[in-house]
């Protein structure tokens, strides 16, 4: 498969240029998406920002100091490509149809608030810790795509730390609960939506990672950038 030398989709991160357009949205945000690869269950409501302060094993801790992740917050932390182009709304029904139909490969859309996240058997996900989209433009066969949602899940367990595990497809265990959900959404692209517990969770049950929202958005952002271009390059070599 021959590359387009403009398409800059694959290429290794040092060799990419890196363009910043941010986007911030004083209301709720919307736009069109396409259908779900995987109905996920919903992680549930939770804190909606930092609690790194409070005790493991908390259900709920309210946030000493919060920090919103506008995008002078997560510009200068971002270290790779993905993010570049950030699109942030302190509430949106979904991040699902923040991202603009022209955003580019890796531009990403965040909301502290999600008022309609959509989950299995019509269930509402709402005030996560850490919910955001993920543009993405992978080449064809788009019978390929789902494994997409499999590579968001390995980048969030592995941002999630040792004690964190995949339940296939698309959730994310930590220790044996779940703690952050994924959503594949494809059209003429893929939306890959992504959940996770930080810091505590409203209910018995659930599963949390222990880590500040701003460092644990840029360790998954750089471990999807860096498993998508496995996976591309993966893909581009197995046999038609």
């Amino acid at each position: 498969m021959q590359r387009d030398p403009l398409d800059t989709r694959g290429v290794p991160l040092a060799e990419r240029g890196e363009r910043e357009l941010v986007t911030v949205f004083g209301t709720s945000h919307e736009n069109g998406i396409g259908e779900p690869f995987v109905d996920e269950r919903p992680v549930g409501p939770q804190v909606s920002d930092n609690s790194t302060g409070a005790p493991r094993r908390r259900l709920h801790a309210p946030t000493l100091v919060p920090v919103l992740l506008r995008p002078e917050v997560v510009a200068p932390a971002l270290r790779g490509a993905y993010g570049r182009e950030y699109h942030w709304a302190e509430e949106a029904p979904t991040t699902q149809r923040m991202l603009p139909k022209d955003a580019g490969h890796g531009a990403v859309a965040l909301a502290e608030r999600q008022t309609e996240g959509r989950g299995r058997l019509g269930r509402i996900w709402t005030d996560s810790a850490l919910m955001f989209s993920v543009a993405l433009y992978p080449p064809p066969p788009l019978s390929a795509w789902p494994e997409l949602t499999l590579v968001g899940a390995h980048a969030v367990a592995g941002a999630a730390g040792p004690g964190a595990t995949i339940k296939h497809p698309n959730d994310v265990l930590v220790d044996g609960r779940k703690a952050a959900g994924i959503l594949a959404e494809a059209s003429e692209r893929v939306v890959l939506g992504i959940g996770v517990n930080v810091g505590g969770a409203d209910f018995p049950g659930a599963g949390f990672v222990d880590r500040d929202r701003l460092e644990l958005l840029v360790d998954i952002l750089e471990r999807l950038e860096r498993g998508y271009d496995r996976w591309l390059a993966e893909s581009t070599m197995a046999p038609s």
